[in-house]
């Protein structure tokens, strides 16, 4: 544990002991900078484990002092620091950072306890958030989901995602992400070739080759299975129970390029 912190405490070590060194040996400057490591040491690991963490994590978890120590590190010229950067700290990611109900987001979480259960959420900023997927953090505490956005969630309102550990102690929400519009307006004609896909909860789905997400309200599937190259041809619909993408219905389906 201390070895992975320890050019950081290095840094503050050699501070101290370049403070309390008058017109001092080179040994004795040593032996002082190798007893402010061992102290620096304790310091750390003992913060960390008040709060329950490992003590790399604990800096990850304190960006300030770690970036702090860092800066002083480059400061100073010691070896090792001058690419060095600071821990993001914990954070929550969204990509991309705009979507229309339906669409597909990746979820980034780095900070989080490690190998914990973690549910992701989704909502106004200021009010509830529905659970929309459950995972686990790595020993890191990073986890990635992928997550739909909610059929419910209306176009150019204010949104974010949120992932919280199971027990409730550690929560992280991300920056405002946009809801944008799902497509075409009802009646709209739709004729394209796509890939069917199993990501169809209520409906039968399909991508179109310009990575749109389909849903077919009244198929024919006509035999096509997941994962055929099809051509579907029908009218944008106006109400759908079909809980992804954009809706269809009065549609054929025939294999792509007939």
């Amino acid at each position: 544990m201390i070895r992975s912190l320890f050019r950081p405490l290095v840094a503050a070590a050699l501070l101290g002991a370049a403070t309390l060194a008058s017109p001092a040996s080179a040994q004795t400057l040593l032996d002082q900078a190798r007893d402010a490591v061992r102290d620096a040491g304790r310091s750390v690991e003992d913060a960390a484990r008040q709060a329950g963490r490992d003590a790399t994590d604990f800096l990850a978890d304190n960006p300030d002092l770690n970036r702090d120590i860092i800066d002083l590190g480059k400061r100073m010229g010691l070896p090792g620091f001058e690419d060095a950067r600071a821990y993001v700290g914990a954070n929550l990611s969204v990509a991309p950072p705009a979507a229309a109900p339906g669409a597909t987001v990746v979820l980034t979480a780095t900070g989080l306890p490690g190998s914990t259960a973690v549910i992701a959420a989704f909502g106004a900023p200021r009010g509830n958030q529905a659970a929309i997927a459950t995972g686990t953090t790595d020993a890191r505490g990073t986890i990635e989901l992928n997550a739909t956005v909610p059929a419910s969630a209306t176009p150019g309102a204010a949104a974010v995602f949120a992932i919280e550990t199971e027990d409730g102690r550690a929560r992280l929400v991300s920056e405002a992400f946009t809801v944008t519009n799902p497509g075409p307006p009802p009646g709209t004609r739709v004729d394209v070739n796509g890939t069917l896909s199993s990501e169809g909860v209520e409906c039968p789905a399909f991508r179109s080759d310009d990575g749109k997400l389909y849903t077919i309200t009244d198929p024919a599937a006509g035999g096509f299975k997941p994962g055929d190259r099809v051509h579907v041809a029908g009218e944008v619909a106006g109400m759908s129970l079909c809980q992804q993408g954009i809706p269809l219905t009065g549609t054929t389906i025939t294999a792509a390029g007939e």
